[in-house]
């Protein structure tokens, strides 16, 4: 996984305020580095590299969102439980499938 999708998957579990506040960044940079219109980004995308290293293992397969970072999958299964849907990362068809996925049996812990 290249730096830019491991600060994709990081937004995904974490957001991306909670993301730039972990390589101290604003989100603003970490929203502009995702769209690649940041100039120069490699120092921070080798910070980005040191800070999320551990999102680089425990895949799964999801049938809908497909290959998601195994706390992904545990944070959309906890909202799907509670019934919420958040606006950027889960949408109504994903949570209706997460509700339902037999494939989650994983307790959701703090991230990071």
């Amino acid at each position: 996984m290249n730096s830019l999708e491991l600060l994709s998957r990081a937004c995904d579990l974490l957001g991306q305020r909670e993301a730039g506040k972990r390589i101290g960044k604003s989100a603003t940079t970490v929203n502009q580095i995702l769209k690649e219109i940041y100039p120069k980004p490699e120092k921070i995308l080798h910070i980005v590299d040191e800070t999320f290293a551990y999102l680089n293992s425990s895949e799964v397969q999801c049938p809908v969102l497909g290959e998601i970072h195994a706390k992904v999958c545990g944070r959309y299964a906890q909202w799907a439980a509670e019934g919420r849907v958040h606006q950027e990362r889960l949408y109504m068809d994903v949570r209706g499938h997460c509700a339902a996925c037999e494939f989650n049996t994983m307790e959701v812990k703090e991230c990071g």
